[in-house]
């Protein structure tokens, strides 16, 4: 598995491919994939600078071990919480998921610009995570309490799980032309 610089990069390169979509592999276009996982680095790292350090304690769950295990996230198990979806925190892009044929240039175009905003602000974080105390953590909704480690870990399998996702969705597109 790619580090999360390289895993950010290629979801920068995704971008040209922001509104492909087919809902036989996923509900959301490649777009709404780049822009989940950068919304999810951005959240989880603003939890972790945020967190007392003091407060973390290691306690096993066996999803989690299964998930660092294998690498993996199984698809379409778990829905996206709201404040990482981002067709619930975009009116622009609700727009772009339920008609990409009708959304104009410029909001088009805007759109592109606040994912490049949010791939620039992505990338100082993954920069200031290398100042951040070890047991600083934040807390997901299943696997618990994750450290600093856990959390870089975490969020390269799943950036890798997405990637995939995109991967399929593109390769799909430029094999149909759809």
């Amino acid at each position: 598995m790619e580090s999360l610089e390289k895993q950010i990069e290629q979801l920068e390169k995704n971008l040209a491919y922001m509104q492909v979509r087919n809902e036989q592999i996923s509900k959301g276009s490649v777009g709404w994939h780049i822009e989940h996982s950068l919304l999810v680095i951005i959240s989880i790292v603003s939890a972790l600078k945020k967190s007392d350090i003091d407060t973390y304690r290691w306690v096993f769950n066996w999803k989690r071990a299964w998930v660092f295990f294998t690498q993996k996230f199984p698809r379409g198990r778990v829905k996206a919480p709201l404040i990482v979806d981002p067709s619930y925190n975009n009116q622009i892009n609700d727009s772009i998921q339920a008609n990409p044929i009708h959304v104009s240039d410029q909001e088009s175009d805007q759109r592109l610009s606040d994912i490049q905003a949010q791939i620039a602000k992505v990338y100082q974080l993954v920069e200031e995570m290398k100042m951040i105390p070890p047991n600083a953590y934040f807390h997901h909704f299943i696997f618990g309490d994750l450290n600093l480690a856990d959390t870089h870990y975490f969020l390269r399998i799943h950036t890798h799980h997405h990637l995939k996702i995109m991967a399929d969705l593109i390769n799909d597109y430029t094999k149909t032309g759809q």
